[in-house]
């Protein structure tokens, strides 16, 4: 039986989830935000009516209790009916009173200690976190052992282990063999120009399915968790297509910079700055003003862009060419783009085809039929442009 972690785009890579006795290791570079991937997947088996434990050798239970609720889970109550329990092997070596179900006073006591607690979440999860202070402790060779007596307790039990593991500078060899004790590998990295600009998680194998190989970004956000991260989507258009409604519509926080034009009509002469939370999916989206004199802020936002929105105004076919025109200013000609063709409730609205027709665009191209005063078609464009971005 598959079990889903709920983490926006890992399950789809693992192919719906992750089988029950599974060993799954999520190995991270330093810095990286990795006991989140652990702590969600938890949460979210919790929801599903699982039970599961978190050992713990790098905090106090009451600190992760803590972190569950900034991220806005309540772990506390989960834990006083049962449905989830701590391995404490921190408490102790820090001189404060043990507090699990099951406490760790020498470190030769890990490995029973742990099989008593798969054993009690038959069918559930347990977190171990983190594998690099196991080996630190234990030494390279019998963590290894351990590893491995754990994973075959774990499948006889159906009962799926995450282990968390920094990646500090251990032997290649320890960290083959570790990786190699595992049914999967999830890869947790900062994401690198000139300076770290995010971090990224990848799914590199899993022994029951090919998954997918991209590098995804993604935030943990509080609250909320692991969230799928898009630095910046353009929101683009000729001038009156609709372009700072349609921004507030998706990021209703946003902000715009305004003026009235000839004291009666209000454009934007700046631009438009929002942050978007769909889905499990966060972006920061970038609105641009469609006069042909502001086209220097166009070159400036469109650059780093990953995703456009185009906006028309589907009653307005003579700024058609504009459209063309700005999606070849901004180069988004190379990246993934939905044509948002507004104003569909009006009389004389152009269809989707029609719009095709004249704009001489092919088919790979979506044109998303759009009414930003109704409120009609906006999550359709976004969900065409994010399937897009993360097939």
């Amino acid at each position: 039986m598959m079990k889903r972690t709920f983490i926006p785009k890992l399950d789809d890579f693992l192919g719906g989830g992750i089988p029950e006795g599974s060993s799954v290791l999520f190995c991270a570079n330093p810095g990286v935000e990795c006991e989140a991937f652990g702590y969600q997947t938890l949460q979210s088996r919790l929801e599903e009516g699982d039970q599961g434990f978190i050992f713990t050798n790098v905090a106090e239970p009451s600190s992760i209790i803590y972190e569950f609720d900034k991220l806005g889970w309540d772990l506390e109550t989960n834990v006083e009916n049962e449905n989830a329990f701590f391995v404490d092997g921190s408490s102790y070596f820090i001189g404060a009173p043990v507090t699990g179900k099951y406490g760790v006073e020498d470190y030769t006591q890990i490995e029973e200690v742990v099989f008593k607690a798969i054993a009690d979440v038959p069918n559930g999860v347990g977190i171990i976190n983190n594998l690099s202070t196991l080996i630190d402790y234990l030494g390279d060779e019998k963590t290894i052992e351990i590893i491995k007596n754990w994973n075959e307790s774990a499948k006889e039990k159906n009962t799926i282990l995450l282990y968390i593991f920094t990646q500090w500078d251990y032997e290649k060899d320890v960290i083959k063999k570790i990786k190699e004790s595992m049914d999967c590998l999830i890869y947790l990295s900062t994401i690198e120009e000139r300076v770290i600009i995010g971090q990224g998680f990848m799914v590199t194998g899993a022994s029951w399915t090919t998954p997918s190989s991209n590098m995804v970004l993604f935030n943990v956000i509080h609250p909320g968790g692991v969230k799928i991260f898009i630095p910046k989507i353009l929101v683009t258009g000729p001038y009156n297509a609709g372009k700072s409604s349609f921004v507030r519509s998706i990021a209703p926080d946003s902000v715009s910079v305004d003026r009235m034009a000839l004291g009666q009509v209000p454009t934007t002469i700046a631009m438009d700055i929002g942050h978007m939370e769909h889905k499990g999916f966060v972006a920061d989206v970038f609105g641009t003003p469609g006069q042909e004199r502001f086209d220097l802020i166009l070159d400036i936002l469109a650059k780093e862009a990953v995703g456009a929105f185009i906006l028309v105004d589907s009653t307005a076919p003579k700024t058609f060419a504009r459209a063309k025109e700005m999606i070849k200013r901004c180069k988004t000609e190379a990246i993934p783009k939905v044509i948002v063709a507004n104003k569909q409730d009006m009389t004389g609205a152009l269809s989707t085809d029609q719009i095709r027709d004249v704009m001489k665009l092919d088919q790979t191209i979506p044109i998303i039929p759009v009414s930003i005063i109704q409120n009609e078609g906006i999550e359709e464009a976004v969900d065409g442009l994010l399937e897009m971005l993360y097939r």
